[in-house]
């Protein structure tokens, strides 16, 4: 599945784990910069979605009350 298609409470569980890897005995100064790169973009992208959900939502609050 990807990362377009997923939702956002799949996205921020996606984070968690990418956070908790951080604190985890897998954790490799190698490999932190690439993580954080990738769990930086997920955020982005979480971000993002966010806030269409909010602008969908202050659409619909509007029509509503206009009605």
């Amino acid at each position: 599945m990807s990362a377009k298609n997923k939702t956002i409470e799949e996205k921020m569980n996606e984070l968690r784990d990418m956070t908790a890897w951080f604190e985890s005995e897998e954790f490799s100064l190698t490999h932190a910069a690439e993580k954080f790169e990738a769990a930086a973009k997920l955020a982005r992208e979480i971000e993002h979605d966010l806030s269409e959900m909010e602008n969908t939502v202050s659409v619909l609050k509007k029509s509503f009350e206009e009605t």
